[in-house]
């Protein structure tokens, strides 16, 4: 009884399992990147200010290629794309690994942030679509977990090989694990190409208001078809047609990615910092970001049924609430055993509560839009995060190495606060449209059909 009780907790059916199997083999390389890659690039002659303009490059590049990656997972098709991204991932891991010096990165960088464009909509447009409602959070807790094991096998690999062998070697490693991915992914099924599925709300919601074009279309009447980009602008200002209608949307994906400033300065300097300030050596901090993986598995599974029980919004303020004051108190400590207890803690909080966000995500938009969806939110964030490696080298270089995390902690705390009393919490199709009677856009199109 007990072995089948255990089994129920890993009940999600082939396609999520073999979503989970490519997701850790495809981000080996980029969660230990985000430990390493700074300070690769100082290893190859890289300074403050040369941080800042490569992660600057990244955010810009990302900016221009995030809504077209969210419009490629909505108009074509989602498993070859699925397939494509960790291809170039891996490809870029290689160019990385070729680089002779940092600005040789920034090819590799252009190619993997295509991969990151295409790659966050696909991931949660899949995972949304194979969820039941009710175990999303679940489902994202699940999928969150790859990532944790990721968290645990690539800092540890990633400071092995930076301090022994060389980190160059470990990319060339991590490339073959994400073209590994690629083949995971073609035995995947899209939920959208079963001919039995049908989408949440019924096939109406789906399908749009009567007189949504069509992909590929010239609108309604038109008689003609469109190219490539006005079907994309077609596409974004459909999509913006449905968020401004349905109350709560746009405040959501302005209020959701205010961290994304936060997370960019982390991105940038948060290894520098407990290399160069705390004096953790590089295969120790791979070791700290390991333990906290460990934390993380069991919480991924446990927090996501959390989320499903009290509620998204809860645990999602939660979650930027706790993980402010993470940071303050990082900067209060020193020693390793105080580094080791905080980071037990983190893998509890990103773990047990992050997934949650990507469940609220997923109830508030319907599935014709989520590629587009997860696009402008990443889109937003982008554009918020553009001068963070900036103002992170300011405060590094005018107030000290722990102010770039105190001001990422600050911004974190806030968004808390903001989300919790701002955010709105119900799908979706249930929250009532402008204009439109009874119900939002699930409602309107059974009401059109």
């Amino acid at each position: 009884m007990i072995r089948a009780r255990l089994l129920s907790w890993f009940d999600f059916g082939r396609n999520m399992h073999l979503i989970v199997a490519s997701a850790f083999a495809a981000n080996v390389v980029g969660t230990a990147n985000y430990q390493y890659l700074p300070l690769y690039i100082r290893q190859l002659g890289g300074t403050i200010e040369d941080l800042a303009f490569f992660f600057t490059v990244q955010t810009v590049v990302l900016a221009v290629l995030v809504l077209v990656g969210g419009w490629l997972v909505d108009r074509f098709n989602r498993r070859l794309l699925f397939c494509l991204t960790p291809a170039l991932a891996g490809t870029a891991a290689l160019l990385h690994a070729l680089a002779p010096s940092w600005p040789w990165l920034i090819p590799g960088l252009c190619l993997n942030t295509l991969s990151m464009s295409i790659g966050g909509p696909i991931f949660f447009s899949m995972t949304s679509d194979i969820a039941p409602r009710e175990r999303r959070a679940a489902f994202f807790g699940y999928q969150a977990m790859a990532f944790s094991v990721c968290g645990i096998v690539g800092p540890l690999a990633g400071g092995f090989f930076f301090e022994h062998i060389g980190y160059r070697w470990f990319l060339v490693a991590g490339a073959f694990l994400a073209f590994t991915a690629s083949y995971l992914r073609s035995l995947i099924q899209d939920p959208r190409e079963d001919p039995n599925w049908v989408p949440e709300g019924g096939p109406a919601a789906d399908a749009g208001d009567a007189g949504e074009p069509g992909p590929g279309s010239g609108g309604a009447g038109s008689g003609r078809r469109r190219g490539l980009v006005g079907d994309l602008w077609a596409n974004l200002g459909t999509f913006l047609t449905w968020a401004g209608r349905t109350p709560g949307v746009i405040l959501f994906i302005i209020l959701v990615n205010i961290p994304a400033i936060s997370g960019k300065i982390m991105e940038s300097y948060f290894s520098v910092y407990m290399n160069e300030a705390a004096l953790i050596a590089p295969a120790a901090l791979g070791v700290l970001f390991a333990l906290s993986g460990v934390v993380a598995v069991p919480a991924n599974l446990l927090g996501g049924r959390l989320a499903d029980r009290v509620g998204r919004k809860v645990a999602g303020s939660a979650a930027w609430l706790l993980s402010g004051l993470w940071l303050f108190a990082l900067t209060l400590v020193s020693g390793y055993q105080a580094f080791t207890v905080l980071f037990l803690l983190d893998g509890l909080i990103h773990g047990g509560l992050f997934p949650s966000v990507d469940a609220w995500s997923a109830d508030l938009c319907p599935s014709r839009h989520r590629g587009t969806f997860v696009g402008v939110l990443r889109l937003v964030g982008v554009l918020l995060a553009v001068p963070a490696p900036a103002v992170g080298a300011c405060l590094w270089n005018g107030v000290g190495a722990a102010a770039p995390l105190w001001a990422a902690a600050g911004i974190n705390v806030v968004t808390a606060l903001l989300l919790f009393r701002f955010a709105p919490t119900a799908a979706a199709e249930d929250i009532p449209a402008r204009g439109r009677t009874p119900h939002g856009p699930a409602a309107a199109a059974r009401a059109d059909a």
